[in-house]
C-alpha cells in the first residue's frame, strides 16, 4: 500500500472528513502511517517524527489508521533501538501516550522480554557490500536468526541470514540482548521478511522482519507447519 491507496482508503471511510490539523504536516502523517503498515517501524518514527504539532486531529487519524500493537511495537523500536535520540522523545512520544494510556512506558520497557512477536529492522547493512543483496530478498521470505556466542565484540550478537544463507546483517543490539536472555530461558527465534525499503531511506531502516519468540517445547514441528528456515541455538 502506497500514499494514493491509503487516501482512497480515508476517503471511502471517512477518514478525512472535517479534518482540520495541519495540511503541512499532513504528507507526512500519512507517509508514516504507510510505512507503519508495512512494516518499517523505525522510518516510520522518523517520518512521523517530522510532524512537530500534533493536535485531536492527528492523534484521531493515527488511532484509526493503525492497530494499538503495531503502535507500542513502533514506540519499542523507537525507544530501543535508535542511533541516537529516539523520535518518541519528542512530540510524538506525546500524541502515541495519548493513544496507548498512561501504561506506556512500563509497556515499551517489558516490550521485548514479554512479546511473542515484533517487528524490528536489520542493522549493519553499510558494511560488506549487504546492502547490495536486499534486491535479491522477498517479502516473506524466512530468515534465520543466530545467535553468535563466539564474537569478539558481541558474544550476545545475533545475525540475520537470508535463506540462502547470505549475511544480511544484524538485529539491534539492545534487542539481540533481550532475545540472548529469552533464548536462555529455553526459547527459540524464527524470523521472516516484511518490508524492503528502497534506496531512499537510511540504509539502516530499509530490510525489515518479523521474529517470532516459540517458548514450547517443541518449536520443530510448528517452525516446521510455518514452512520458516530457523536455527534454535543451545544456550
Amino acid at each position: 500500500m502506497g500514499v494514493k491507496q491509503l487516501l482512497t482508503e480515508l476517503m471511502a471511510n471517512g477518514g478525512l472528513d472535517g479534518f482540520k490539523g495541519d495540511e503541512l504536516h499532513l504528507p507526512f502523517l500519512l507517509s508514516g502511517i504507510v510505512l507503519i503498515r508495512k512494516g518499517a517501524l523505525s522510518a516510520a518514527a522518523k517520518m512521523l517524527g517530522c510532524v512537530r504539532t500534533w493536535g485531536e486531529p492527528e492523534i484521531r487519524l493515527l488511532k484509526r489508521s493503525v492497530e494499538p500493537d503495531r503502535l507500542l511495537n513502533m514506540v519499542a523500536e523507537d525507544v530501543h533501538g535508535s542511533f541516537g535520540k529516539a523520535e518518541c522523545y519528542g512530540p510524538l512520544g506525546l500524541a502515541l501516550g495519548a493513544i496507548l494510556g498512561p501504561d506506556l512506558a512500563g509497556l515499551v520497557d517489558s516490550f521485548y522480554q514479554e512479546a511473542p512477536e515484533f517487528l524490528t529492522r536489520v542493522v549493519g547493512l553499510a558494511y560488506e557490500g549487504r546492502w547490495e543483496r536486499l534486491e535479491n530478498l522477498v517479502t516473506g521470505e524466512p530468515v534465520a536468526l543466530v545467535w553468535e556466542m563466539l564474537n569478539p565484540y558481541d558474544p550476545k550478537a545475533i545475525k540475520v541470514l537470508s535463506a540462502r544463507g547470505e549475511d544480511l546483517g544484524y538485529l539491534r543490539k539492545s534487542v539481540a540482548h533481550s532475545m540472548v536472555r529469552r533464548a536462555k530461558g529455553g526459547a527459540c527465534l524464527s524470523g521472516r521478511i516484511v518490508s524492503v525499503l528502497g534506496g531512499g531511506f537510511d540504509v539502516n531502516t530499509r530490510l525489515n522482519i518479523e521474529v517470532k519468540v516459540w517458548n514450547d517445547a517443541s518449536p520443530v514441528l510448528r517452525l516446521t507447519e510455518h514452512g520458516w528456515w530457523y536455527r534454535c541455538p543451545s544456550a
